[in-house]
């Protein structure tokens, strides 16, 4: 939050205290309002089409994540696969892409998810594509693909540093420096969890009660403050009535920025014992006191003021109202727990009231013609029966409150429950419904709400349910677990030379493959697995050098599911094994499949196949003068062509990880071919500003230590040097560098 801008002549100096609250990333892909389970609205409500085919594909949408969510992933996939179909031009599409990521994800199908994800960042709104694009990190970093990783993240938190997604995707560049061992690096990430503010200083800062709470403050004088040591404090005054005081530390290198934090919880006041105790809707003000205005006052008092809120949390419980239940068994009481911080408002327990459902689905049958799709059935859910209940909390200043109903079992229309309780029949639904009143990322009240399935009967109703699967899929999904592992084999097989092993491993993992395709033909699988299949169909025929084979299976595959996530992969797999074959017409080819990846709609391989062209132009460029040498000794590579398409890739794909390795190629160029090193010296510059997380910085550190030392610049070359030693004092050019130093240090006169 901006306090203050004072400005004198053509220069300003901002103090800013930034107020931050450590919140958990779950967003959900779909509203959870009461329209969430209740049966569907009379048209209306939208006085536009589009508005009304909005409100249509995001029902869609809604019901078809439900599904997922009770393991219907069929009729669930094929919902919100209608939704992005039927409805190209509502926004709600975008939601749908993202709802398809998440499912992949949860199947570990992290290639596929990522094709999704990236669907859903091309949507109109900021909060969708930081979401998407944040998930699509996630995905790079579970696959271990740590550059794409560092470029996904660096994009969340460079355009939308005010969202919760940035204040994650700094968490993960951390791990992922962490995973490669660049300590200081993964701890300069770390600490910027949690320190991402809105944008926006102009509304209402809220804060989630019961989190660490974060004050964060710059000013240019505090630069002088890290140097004497002497750090900053903060006063927090709670209208509740706490009271305490919190010394900042520096936040970065630069100094100009220092962070505190103290844990908050519900409770009586107890001022100075390091913790702010709130209640409900608390309020706090935050003072800071600048020493040294640009004007030259002195000790001018900065506030800042947060609301505290709380996001609610419910669910059915056990007895002991510890383990949320997703089961309620008719006969007996169905226990309820709710947490809201926000109802914490008086010193003696407080008391709410949630409502819960009984309902059942009605099945009928989809009109085609309003949809332009054929489903089986579509499902309406109808009330059976409501009661109000009414919690109380666990204690004085707990936030918790509890409390339970009985659920009658097997009544029918003569006989209602009595008093207080709710009736159900087999296989219906209580659904808890609370009113959050407040929360964090959201104006205004919200409906909450959740379901279980009410069992009657043998407690074997709750063991059997959802495990129903045909012979058929068991069977497919049996025979690509055994080809993927043959596959594997037979890849080891080829890698140490025992072509004949490979060739027959393959032929087996082919059988397999195969019979899942046919599967596919007797009976509806799911559609990821046979992509699947037909990926290791493509992977088995590249082992066995049937390279025009691969080509076929890929067609296949492009033909019945042209907008795959796996086509451009399989493309780009066939191409790579054409160059290795080293031979002219395969790597003729090879270029015209990577110019076919390019002009794919949507792939996000084109920068990969631009660099692996440009990396074709290079090659034939050092054959082409290895050629010459016959009649001219001093014949030497025309990279031209190749550092030409080296620059496109830098240009038109700026934020891919092949770009920095692109930069990495024209540096090398300007260094060791056209011995420019001032240019080589802008290149290096811009390439650490643009790509801080790099894995080739340890490479291009040591390129900068020959630029200065080979262009008279020794200081900075012994500055590099020791940035080398010190930032990655493991790898191959540390060691180059520690060999220099001694070199450096003579040309210095040390």
């Amino acid at each position: 939050m901006r306090l203050s801008v004072e400005k004198t002549g053509k220069t300003m100096k901002i103090q800013r205290i930034l107020i931050v609250a450590a919140l958990a990333a779950v967003v959900l892909s779909v509203p959870t309002a009461d329209a969430a389970r209740k049966p569907k609205r009379a048209a209306g409500g939208s006085d536009t089409v589009q508005g009304k085919r909005d409100f249509k594909a995001n029902d869609m949408l809604r019901r078809g994540v439900a599904l997922l969510k009770e393991k219907q992933e069929d009729r669930g996939l094929k919902l919100i696969e209608s939704v992005i179909k039927s409805y190209p031009n509502s926004v709600v599409r975008f939601k749908a892409h993202i709802a398809m990521g998440d499912y992949q994800q949860e199947k570990r199908s992290f290639d596929l998810a990522v094709k999704q994800y990236l669907a859903g960042a091309e949507g109109e709104s900021d909060d969708i594509k930081a979401e998407a694009i944040y998930k699509a990190g996630i995905c790079y970093y579970s696959l271990n693909q740590h550059d794409k990783a560092f470029v996904t993240l660096r994009k969340v938190t460079r355009d939308y540093p005010w969202s919760v997604y940035a204040n994650e995707a700094y968490y993960y560049i951390g791990l992922c420096h962490f995973k490669l061992k660049r300590w200081s690096r993964a701890f300069e990430a770390l600490e910027l969890v949690g320190t991402s503010v809105p944008v926006d200083a102009s509304r209402e800062v809220l804060a989630e009660a019961g989190q660490r709470f974060f004050v964060k403050i710059e000013d240019q004088d505090l630069i002088v403050a890290k140097e004497t040591g002497t750090f900053p404090d903060v006063r927090l005054v709670a209208k509740s009535g706490d009271r305490e005081t919190i010394t900042l530390a520096p936040l970065g290198k630069l100094g100009d920025v220092f962070i505190g934090s103290i844990m908050t919880q519900p409770g009586v006041a107890q001022a100075g014992d390091s913790q702010l105790q709130t209640i409900g809707g608390d309020t706090l003000t935050i003072t800071y006191v600048d020493q040294n205005t640009e004007s030259g006052t002195h000790d001018v008092k900065r506030l800042g003021s947060v609301r505290f809120v709380s996001s609610a949390a419910i669910g059915f419980v056990d007895g002991a109202y510890r383990e949320y239940r997703k089961g309620l068994f008719g006969g007996q009481d169905a226990f309820i727990r709710v947490r809201d911080l926000d109802r914490d408002t008086s010193a003696q327990p407080d008391q709410i009231d949630v409502e819960v459902r009984i309902q059942y689905k009605e099945e009928k049958e989809e009109d085609e013609e309003k949809t332009g799709i054929s489903f089986d059935d579509e499902e309406t859910i109808t009330v059976r029966c409501s009661a109000r209940v009414i919690l109380k909390e666990t204690g004085p200043h707990t936030g918790m409150f509890v409390g339970s109903v009985p659920i009658e079992a097997g009544l029918d229309d003569e006989h209602r429950a009595a008093s207080g309780s709710v009736w159900a029949l087999k296989d219906d639904e209580a659904v808890l419904v609370y009113t959050d009143s407040e929360y964090m990322g959201g104006s205004g009240a919200r409906t909450l709400d959740y379901s279980a399935r009410v069992v009657i009967g043998d407690i074997q109703d709750v063991k059997i349910e959802h495990r129903e699967i045909s012979t058929l899929d068991l069977k497919a999904r049996k025979d690509l677990i055994e080809a993927r592992i043959l596959l594997k084999l037979a890849e080891i097989f080829k890698e140490v030379g025992l072509n004949e092993k490979a060739y027959f491993k393959a032929d087996e993992a082919l059988e397999r493959a195969n019979a899942v395709v046919s599967a596919s033909l007797q009976g509806n699988l799911e559609r990821n697995i046979l992509e699947e299949a037909y990926s290791a169909k493509w992977n088995l025929l590249i082992v066995k050098d049937d390279l025009n084979g691969a080509i076929r299976v890929c067609g296949d595959l492009i033909r019945m599911f042209p907008e795959s996530a796996l086509v451009d992969r399989a493309l780009m797999k066939i191409a790579v094994a054409k160059i290795a074959s080293g031979r002219k017409e395969d790597i003729q080819d090879a270029t015209r499949i990577l110019a076919s990846i390019q002009r794919l709609p949507k792939s996000d391989m084109k920068a990969e196949a631009q660099f692996l062209m440009a990396g074709v132009e290079e090659n034939s460029a050092i054959q082409a003068a290895n050629a010459r040498k016959s009649h001219d000794r001093n014949a030497t590579p025309n990279f031209s062509r190749a550092m030409t398409l080296y620059k496109q890739c830098a240009d038109l794909y700026p934020e891919s990880l092949f770009a920095g390795r692109s930069l990495d190629k024209i540096c090398n160029y300007y260094i060791n071919v056209t011995k420019d090193y001032g240019r080589a010296t802008q290149l290096l510059e811009q390439v650490f500003q643009d790509y801080p997380d790099a894995s080739f910085l340890d490479s291009m550190l040591y390129k900068w230590v020959q630029v200065a030392y080979k262009s008279g610049q020794y200081q900075l070359a012994a500055d590099k040097c020791a940035q080398l030693l010190t930032e990655y004092p493991e790898s191959a050019s540390a060691k180059k560098a520690l060999k220099d130093q001694a070199k450096i240090a003579e040309r210095l006169g040390e």
